[in-house]
């Protein structure tokens, strides 16, 4: 009886967890509805349409061209387009497939059994194109007139694919998000139904975390397939009234949040799988939780105590050789980075292989503009084909950019961010309103370049992407072994590759790249400089854990959270080990030993203050004095102090230094405190 207990117990906590996640599948809400019309009907314009004004409710209408109600209503859907509803594509002509029953009103001519796979997409396209005409939109949903998805030669499904974001069907059944098929999405065809049953099926929907269609033809009239007009009020009246609970958007918004959920629910399962792959490897078969940095409650709360920020204080010494002799001149220095290499490369990031390929800088396309009204700049997209002949299966193209000053043509240094890519058309979010200028305004002040280097263009930032990539090109495709690299130290090759390109540019002074990188961006930068001696200085900018905090240190966010699956593709498989079964203090280099080996070569270590405490800036400070010891072997100059100075108070004097400014997760603030400090450097 206990073990009948404790299975439904288990079946219980499954059932919760899987209905959470699809709850927060729908944008926090129990369940998605889309109201569909179709064949552009005058009951639509007339009926429906109003009610879902009158709502704020957005519906889809497919639209069937050569209907009355289209050819001599055309303003009237071009004014319903800009309400926000979606016209959607129900072919030119209608046409089904007949000779089966009921069908008798299938026109010869439209009948799809004489259509071929060429004639249908012809006609479906000339449909999207009359389509833009009156919405000026490409992006739109297809509907299968009758549910037919063949003609005389096949299916055309796979044809179309490429021309919408998705196609409803007519197939009375629901789903969840996880099981919806976008190019097959099922509908409740409504005939004659009451308001009632069709709230019943809203209600299925939402205890079930499914998506659900409406399909409507006549409303109040108009086609044989009808709705009352009452009863389609009472619906519409009830998803308004439940909104809180329900996810109501056209069809074509909806394919989209469908298409991005699945997708990351993909990525989401195979990073598990890789993960789990990893841990088998390892001999793993459990982890410490991470700190948990939401709920201070939380049994794994993420700590900000000081008091108990350092259960191991004792430090590995990057001065004393592994076999414990002192490194006390500049060549032994070189000799003891071998060593410290070798642990990094076993323990920590992961071993780059030999004979990585070399790649080919494209230009795809230069242009000279002015910049902030008073720089002429040109600026140049380039695209680094990397050579994948060994596995023809993978490919790799770098993205990056250059920005140069023109009307001199002196060499000018370079500042590289290691940034991001946003697809065609998107718009990031706006930061807050700020008097300072943006940093690459900051950088032609001084009358230098700048340059943005796309990471995922390199590597994915994800346990999926691990078999893909530059990773994934060296592996043939197959799954990490414990001490191959991860996404960090690939990240540094493709900074490496993009210095490379520098070297051979005209206008650019190789000898004055600095390279500034954020957050895990700034754990990227921090291994580029460390490995890449090219580079001349670095902004690493909230870096935090497997960056410049110390892995000993229990503050924010700390190793079980860098070892477990959303981040361990930034490391070596060989650094889970230390989230479970080895600690923290058993690892054989910590990051102040990774800022060493920068030295002699200047570094700016910033965090923010508000809203940044995740990345324990007290933790990177102390990692930067901790390497003080090796830049004053070389005859620089350190910190100056292991006191932890004030906010806004910049330790700015030496080769190292560091500054905690007064916002949050964000370089913003010591950008022009970077340059300042660059300048000194590259005069």
């Amino acid at each position: 009886m206990k073990k009948l207990i404790l299975f439904g117990a288990i079946l219980l906590s499954v059932y919760s967890a899987q209905a959470q996640f699809n709850t927060q599948a729908w944008r926090g809400k129990k369940c998605a509805v889309a109201i569909t019309y179709d064949d552009a009907l005058n009951v639509h314009l007339d009926h429906a349409l109003p009610l879902l004004d009158s709502l704020g409710l957005k519906a889809t209408f497919y639209l069937t061209t050569y209907t009355p109600a289209f050819k001599n209503r055309m303003f009237e859907w071009k004014a319903v387009a800009a309400e926000g509803h979606e016209l959607g594509n129900h072919t030119l002509f209608h046409p089904c497939l007949g000779g089966t029953p009921g069908r008798s009103w299938v026109r010869p001519e439209y009948d799809m059994s004489t259509y071929t796979i060429r004639r249908m997409s012809d006609e479906i396209r000339m449909t999207n194109v009359m389509l833009e005409a009156i919405d000026g939109l490409k992006k739109r949903t297809f509907a299968f007139t009758c549910g037919d998805m063949m003609v005389s030669d096949g299916s055309f499904v796979e044809q179309i694919k490429p021309d919408f974001n998705g196609a409803r069907a007519v197939r009375h059944e629901m789903h969840p998000i996880q099981a919806v098929d976008l190019y097959n999405i099922d509908c409740y065809a409504i005939n004659g139904e009451s308001g009632a049953q069709m709230i019943d099926l809203v209600e299925k929907a939402m205890a079930t975390n499914s998506l659900l269609v409406f399909l409507f033809h006549g409303v109040g009239g108009e086609h044989n397939i009808n709705v009352d007009l009452e009863a389609h009020r009472e619906l519409l009246q009830y998803i308004k009234a439940n909104e809180k609970d329900i996810m109501v958007a056209p069809m074509v918004e909806l394919a989209d949040h469908i298409r991005d959920w699945q997708t990351r629910d993909n990525i989401r399962k195979l990073t598990n799988e890789d993960h789990q792959d990893i841990l088998r490897q390892l001999g793993i078969t459990s982890l410490r939780p991470g700190a948990n940095g939401s709920n201070p409650n939380a049994p794994n709360a993420a700590n900000y105590d000081e008091s108990k920020a350092n259960p191991y204080p004792k430090l590995p010494d990057p001065l004393k050789f592994n076999n414990g002799k002192k490194v006390n001149t500049a060549k032994k220095w070189d000799q003891r980075k071998l060593e410290l290499f070798e642990d990094f490369d076993r323990e920590v990031y992961g071993r780059m292989p030999a004979n990585t390929p070399q790649v080919r800088w494209e230009i795809v396309s230069s242009r000279d503009t002015i910049l902030y009204s008073t720089h002429p700049v040109n600026t140049t997209q380039l695209i680094g084909h990397v050579d994948n002949t060994s596995y023809p299966a993978i490919s790799v193209d770098i993205q990056l950019s250059l920005t140069i000053p023109i009307g001199s043509s002196a060499k000018v240094p370079v500042v590289m961010e290691l940034g991001f890519g946003f697809p065609p058309g998107f718009r990031p979010a706006r930061p807050p309103t700020s008097n300072e200028p943006s940093w690459q305004q900051q950088c032609l002040d001084k009358g230098w370049g700048y340059a943005v280097l796309v990471l995922s263009s390199i590597q994915a930032d994800n346990g999926a992407g691990l078999t893909q990539g530059i990773i994934g090109l060296m592996n043939k495709g197959a799954r990490r072994k414990p001490d191959d690299w991860g996404s960090l130290r690939a990240w540094a090759w493709g900074a490496s590759r993009a210095m490379d390109y520098f070297s051979t540019n005209p206008r650019v002074d190789a000898s004055k790249v600095a390279i500034e990188g954020h957050s895990r961006y700034g754990k990227a930068a921090l291994v580029t400089l460390a490995y890449d001696t090219r580079f001349a200085t670095g902004f690493i900018s909230s870096s935090g854990e497997g960056g410049a905090k110390l892995h000993r240190r229990n503050a924010g966010e700390i190793v079980e959270n860098v070892a477990g699956s959303n981040e361990y593709h930034w490391m070596a498989g060989n650094f889970i080990k230390y989230a479970g079964p080895k600690n923290w203090g058993d690892l054989p280099v910590d990051s102040h030993e990774l800022i060493a080996l920068c030295a002699p070569r200047p570094i700016f270590i910033s965090g923010g203050n508000v809203g940044d405490g995740w990345v324990d800036s007290r933790g990177m400070f102390m990692a930067a004095a901790a390497a003080g010891p090796v830049y004053k072997l070389l005859g620089k100059k350190d910190l100056g102090t292991t006191v932890f100075p004030s906010v806004e108070t910049g330790l700015m004097s030496g080769e190292i230094a560091f500054r905690q400014h007064n916002s949050g997760h964000t370089p913003g603030p010591n950008w022009p405190v970077f340059l300042e400090f660059a300048a000194r450097y590259f005069k």
